[in-house]
């Protein structure tokens, strides 16, 4: 890429990662941002604990004691702890190769006042000693080297591992860590220096592939060719389906800086039909990759092909109020966040509305991401969300004022909470709020460990039905618009319903019977079912094993409604702990009965909950200048109540049609 103003970005980039480490502008005082790249590499529960304080207390005391605490032990391959007694390493020591750097991460505990540091030091197999802190140990095991020659005949995500777990890359790729610690990078017709011995190595592409595994052998001095392709489960793009990652930030702090035409090899290598990077602050003025929105607004980036296309847009985030992605604006928003206090607007004001407005008028497609982090519903209270012990959490709490002010296009459905997004999801749908289901991965290309952070791109993404259009953008944005997509990190998921399909509306003259065929295709599903605003209205149990499931039915509806599939299935080969199983879910098939659509009075009434919970909370933790910003805020919530109410008081959300 060309643009001066973009390379001397980058160059900046550079210079604050090389001055500052990892928190390249002390984007979160007390030192917590570096100690987030070994999330990967601890014991999940002591690190939730640890850090769930800090994020409802804003400081922790001693991040690198904490972190110390909560590393897993035996340590990870790679990890040392040096204090006053000596150097702490893994017993089995990582393999490395003559005259190539095995980089350690050193962590220096705290003594005598200190806070500690995390240092990068390098070893090799001719200098296997780390030396730091006055200790001195052997740090590594020489291997005779051999080389791999990986070929798949196109670009995939690629992973190589050792007898000892240590991870091998080919040079010049970006080393990356999913969620689980694989390591991987991108590209084909590879060549990789890796020791002697015996080699795991995975290949995948993306959701609509199942990954490939093999065990080679290589012996020093050999060049081994391995041809490996993942299988391919589904074509969605075949069908005039195309995935979406609507939510991907380029240069977010971390260990490295990434330019953007480095982005094509990650995107084609995980087939993803549409990659939406995001300009963003994080807690200060400074708005990542601001230059190449300012550059590339409303027009697809160098590297983009017709069957892949990648794009700048927009993160807009207010801690207290929710943060939102926009897609396809032709022109940069004229504020990017509000409420961070180190930043040039402090206050809560305006409210997400304005910008929303504002980037919708310019023509982008507007949707909530992570929209909430705590169970809520049936399962779990709604006002675990409005806790004022962690007002500034991210989650979506102006969606429910922006969604019926007709300022929202869809919400992310798997970034987050899923079971709880899900509950919010139905009840604005309950209440005809046409909101398209979508997804957004939230990982930092620039971050090459921290959980899901540095996940592959689109390893969650929306599809949408272009129908016989190519792929563009504004045709992707058309679609979302009339609700023809599904969010999945996984299976493929379709829905019929008496021959209409997500974002199809069906007017029936009275109550009756309707047919239902839904259809899944991936690995590890375990139930498809068809859902509308009181639960599953059908559903089927996937045989152990089996990649496809299908359900047919017949329901009898007796009012307006929605319907939708859902698909569910294990642990998600990405996730951890808590963390996404595998799921998907429609956006909404719409029926009408004589000539009403669907306004239920209980979902109404659910989402007046919501806005008195967070007028509360705006008044207790909001941000203002003056009571008059305040007054601003509070006759907003009041204006989307108005909608709620009309709905709640209407005799055609109460009863059924006759």
């Amino acid at each position: 890429m060309s643009s001066d103003a973009i390379q001397s970005m980058l160059d900046v980039y550079r210079d604050m990662l090389a001055t500052h480490g990892y928190d390249w502008a002390n984007e979160i005082e007390g030192g917590v941002t570096p100690i987030l790249q070994f999330a990967d590499r601890c014991d999940e529960k002591r690190w939730m604990a640890a850090f769930g304080r800090w994020k409802v207390d804003g400081t922790l005391a001693d991040p690198i004691g904490t972190l110390i605490d909560a590393l897993n032990r035996p340590l990870p391959a790679g990890v040392a702890v040096v204090s006053r007694d000596g150097i702490e390493i893994r017993p089995t020591l990582p393999y490395a190769l003559v005259g190539r750097p095995y980089r350690y991460d050193a962590i220096v505990a705290p003594d005598d006042g200190t806070r500690g540091a995390i240092r990068k030091i390098a070893v090799s197999g001719d200098q296997p000693y780390l030396a730091v802190g006055g200790h001195r140990v052997r740090a590594v095991d020489q291997a005779p080297a051999g080389r791999l020659h990986l070929v798949a005949d196109e670009t995939c995500r690629w992973s190589v591992c050792d007898s000892r777990g240590g991870a091998w890359f080919p040079d010049g790729t970006h080393e990356r860590y999913d969620a689980t610690g694989r390591p991987f990078f991108h590209g084909d017709d590879l060549l990789v220096d890796v020791p002697a011995g015996d080699l795991a190595i995975r290949v995948a592409r993306g959701v609509e592939y199942e990954p490939a595994d093999v065990t080679a052998t290589v012996t020093a001095g050999e060049i081994r060719e391995i041809r490996l392709a993942p299988r391919r489960l589904f074509d969605a793009a075949s069908r005039g389906w195309y995935g979406a990652d609507l939510h991907v930030h380029l240069n977010y702090t971390g260990d490295t800086v990434v330019a953007p035409d480095e982005v094509s090899v990650m995107q084609h290598g995980e087939g993803l039909h549409l990659l939406n990077l995001v300009a963003a602050n994080y807690s200060t003025d400074l708005v990542y990759d601001r230059p190449i929105l300012d550059a590339y607004t409303h027009a697809d980036l160098p590297g983009s092909t017709p069957d892949m296309i990648c794009r700048i847009g927009v993160e807009y985030r207010n801690d207290l109020l929710g943060h939102f992605h926009a897609l396809g604006a032709s022109r940069p928003p004229s504020r990017f966040y509000t409420g961070h206090p180190r930043s040039d607007e402090p206050y809560d004001m305006p409210p997400n509305s304005v910008a929303a407005a504002e980037l919708r008028e310019s023509g982008a497609t507007i949707g909530y991401t992570h929209p909430v982090a705590v169970p809520i519903g049936p399962g779990g209270a709604m006002q675990a969300v409005f806790d004022p012990a962690r007002a500034r959490s991210y989650e979506a709490r102006e969606l429910v004022v922006d969604a019926a002010l007709g300022l929202v296009d869809s919400l992310d459905l798997l970034t987050g909470h899923i079971e709880g997004t899900e509950f919010l999801y139905h009840r604005l749908l309950g209440c005809g709020l046409r909101l398209a289901a979508t997804a957004g991965t939230d990982i930092m290309l620039s971050r090459s460990r921290g959980r899901l952070t540095s996940n592959p791109v689109g390893w969650c993404r929306a599809y949408a039905n272009l129908g016989e259009n190519p792929l563009s953008v504004p045709a992707w944005q058309d679609a979302v618009r009339a609700g023809r997509t599904f969010a999945t990190n996984g299976p493929w998921l379709e829905i019929d319903v008496d021959g209409y399909g997500p974002g199809d509306t069906i007017g029936y003259e009275r109550p009756g019977p309707v047919r239902l065929h839904a259809q899944g295709v991936g690995r590890d599903l375990e139930t498809l079912a068809v859902v509308g605003p009181d639960g599953p209205v059908a559903t089927v149990t996937v045989p152990p094993d089996a990649e496809r499931a299908e359900l047919v039915a017949e329901v009898f509806i007796a009012q307006p409604t929605w319907l939708a599939a859902v698909a569910r299935g294990g642990l998600h080969p990405l996730a951890v702990g808590g963390r996404p199983h595998v799921y998907a879910h429609t956006s909404p098939v719409w029926l009408e009965m004589g000539g009403h659509g669907v306004r239920r009075s209980a979902d109404a009434q659910w989402c007046l909950a919501w806005l008195d919970n967070l007028m509360s909370l705006i008044r207790d933790k909001g941000r203002f200048a003056h009571e008059g910003q305040l007054a601003e805020v509070a006759a907003l919530i009041d204006r989307a109540g108005n909608f709620y109410r009309e709905i709640a008081g209407s005799i055609f959300s109460h009863r059924e049609i006759t």
